[in-house]
């Protein structure tokens, strides 16, 4: 599965807000999924539960990304081995 290339390509093209706070889900604190996070749920989805988007119930793979990334602790050394992975690309 593509390493959340969406938001790697957003920062190539252009400015984001908060482009330091871009992630993978696979290694947020706002994804709703247990630790450690193999690299195998990446394709998994989960509910995002950051408290300005909780709102709108979003559901997210671990490939996905946003500017609201929150650095979870304990998400594992394949879940942070991928999350290098799509910033070396960006």
């Amino acid at each position: 599965m593509a390493l959340y290339n969406h938001y790697n390509e957003a920062k190539k093209a252009q400015e984001l807000p908060m482009a330091e706070k871009v992630g993978a889900c696979l290694t947020c604190s706002y994804w709703a999924a247990e630790t450690p996070r193999p690299q195998e749920e990446i394709e998994m989805v989960g509910l995002c539960v950051q408290p300005q988007l909780k709102g709108f119930a979003l559901i997210v793979s671990g490939s996905s990304a946003c500017n609201h990334w929150a650095k979870q602790s304990g998400a594992g050394e394949q879940a942070e081995r991928y999350a290098k992975l799509g910033e070396a690309q960006a």
